[in-house]
C-alpha cells in the first residue's frame, strides 16, 4: 500500500504552513494540504518527512512528532494509501519557498483561517494541530 508522510509546520504563533494543490495532481487537485508526499521503498518516515520538507519548501524538520496515521478517505477516487501526518515545531531552513511545480503556492494559516478553507483535504488536520498544542 502507497504510504504519504505530510508535515503540518507549526509556528510560535499558531499558524500552520499549507500548501494548495495543482490542478493537475491526481489526488486532492485545488486543495490546501500539509507538506509532503510518497515515502519510497524501504524509507524510514521520518527520513521521508526530511526529505519531503525539504524537496517542497526547502525547511529541515528538527523537532517533529508523529500526530495521526490514517487510510486515505476516498481510496476509490484517489487510490489506497497510508497517511502520516506530523506536526513540525521546529526546523532549519530560514523562511518556506515554494520549490516545487506540485503546489500553486503556499501560506500560513491560524485555525480559524483553515476552518473557513472550502477545500482542505483532511479536515482533521485542525484537530491534529490542536490536539499537539494540548500534549505540548
Amino acid at each position: 500500500m502507497l504510504e504519504t508522510v505530510s508535515a503540518l509546520f507549526l509556528r510560535a504563533d499558531g499558524r500552520v504552513l499549507l500548501a494548495l494543490r495543482a490542478s493537475w495532481k491526481r489526488a486532492w487537485a485545488d486543495h490546501w494540504d500539509a507538506i509532503g508526499g510518497r515515502v519510497e521503498q524501504d524509507e524510514a518516515l521520518d527520513a521521508a518527512l526530511v526529505r519531503e520538507c525539504r524537496e517542497e519548501v526547502g525547511l529541515t524538520p528538527t523537532t517533529y512528532r508523529l500526530m495521526l496515521s490514517a487510510e486515505e478517505r476516498f481510496p476509490a477516487r484517489n487510490g489506497a494509501a497510508l497517511h502520516h501526518i506530523y506536526v513540525v515545531s521546529g526546523w532549519d531552513g530560514g523562511e518556506a519557498e515554494n520549490l516545487t511545480d506540485e503546489h500553486v503556492r503556499i501560506g500560513w494559516f491560524s485555525l480559524d483561517e483553515m476552518a473557513a478553507l472550502p477545500n482542505l483535504t483532511v479536515p482533521d488536520l485542525i484537530a491534529v494541530v490542536r490536539e499537539y498544542a494540548a500534549v505540548r
